[in-house]
């Protein structure tokens, strides 16, 4: 698994709307390898929003081919291209190496 995370700067005061774009069902959510898309909100920034949009992937490839996609084209073209409050983003890419998950009450150490 990976995990793609796409940090996103934002004029002050505006995060909000980057957020508002991300809280409905869309195309992402049919790609092949798709695990699911998380929002994060930076609120300590000064001089700006930050906003970073993780999304979680069967394989690199699979992300890869999720952004030649016609889908891909469509979620971020016309009335979906990028917005002048978006003032720069940078892209990192996460090799999953361990995943930790609740125990049952019963299970305590």
């Amino acid at each position: 698994m990976i995990i793609v995370a796409n940090k996103t700067l934002i004029r002050k005061g505006e995060g909000y709307k980057l957020v508002e774009r991300f809280d409905k069902i869309g195309k992402i959510e049919y790609a092949k390898g798709f695990l699911g898309l998380e929002v994060l909100v930076n609120s300590k920034e000064k001089e700006h929003d930050e906003i970073t949009i993780s999304t979680r992937w069967e394989e690199k490839a699979d992300f890869h081919a999720w952004t030649k996609s016609e889908a891909f084209r469509e979620a971020h073209s016309g009335k979906n291209a990028r917005p002048d409050y978006i003032l720069g983003n940078e892209i990192e890419f996460y090799e999953v190496k361990i995943v930790r998950m609740p125990l049952p009450k019963t299970q305590e150490a």
